[in-house]
Formats: C-alpha cells, structure tokens, sequence
C-alpha cells in the first residue's frame, strides 16, 4: 500500500515553481507579476518572510474587476485567501482533492518536514 501511495503522491504533481509577493503589493502589481511568470497563482508573504495568504486569477476577477475596484489601488492584502492549507508532499493525490473538496479551494502549498517545496493545483489533479 505504502508503494501505492508514494506512486501517486503529491510531490509527483506538484509545481516547484513558486512565486510571491508582499503583502503591500498592489493587485496590478501581482497580476503583472502572475503574467510574467506565467501562473494562475502568487504566494503573499508578510513583512516576516513567511507566507501568509494567496491571490489566485480567480480572486482577481471576482474580488477587483467583477467589483470594479482599482487592482492600483487595492493591496493583495485585501484580496488574499487565507489561512493557506496545506498538504504533506508524500500523500496522495487522493488526499489533496479531498482537502480541495471540503474547503471549496483549488490551490494547496505542498510541505516537506515543515517547509514549502511546491504548489498543487486542481488542474494537476485532473491531468493525472
């Protein structure tokens, strides 16, 4: 069973690639950022280099534009989701659409022995 589930972990799936912001960041500061680097996501991190939040497209469009709100003048602290949830990046891929499921979220921060390695996204889970 263990070697099922090492076969079908997270870490197999995940994006290494992860890419932040600060917190006082503007939201067309983040996009812009989300653009280049070609990502549906960004990791907002505090004045304490630790993550604390995530602004995904989605925020974007339903919090900013949908709201007609200046993404110049709004921060991504007032878009963000939090707190982030997260999963150990030896579970299954099973476990994480289960997580996404209960919590009505499509992005999970994938840790190892406690630190940030990765980002698993719905989408990776379907192209499974």
């Amino acid at each position: 069973m263990d070697q099922f589930k090492t076969l079908l972990a997270v870490k197999k799936l995940m994006s290494k690639d992860i890419f932040t912001t600060n917190i006082k960041s503007t939201v067309t500061e983040a996009a812009k950022q989300m653009s280049k680097h070609k990502t549906d996501c960004i990791l907002v991190m505090d004045g304490k280099n630790e993550v604390v939040g995530i602004v995904t497209e989605s925020d974007i469009v339903r919090k900013v534009v949908a709201k007609e709100i200046n993404p110049s003048a709004a921060t991504v602290k007032d878009l963000m989701s939090e707190p982030l949830l997260d999963i150990a990046s030896d579970e299954s891929i099973f476990e994480a659409k289960k997580i996404m499921e209960k919590h009505n979220v499509r992005h999970l921060i994938v840790k190892e022995n406690g630190k940030l390695v990765g980002i698993v996204a719905a989408r990776d889970l379907v192209k499974s």
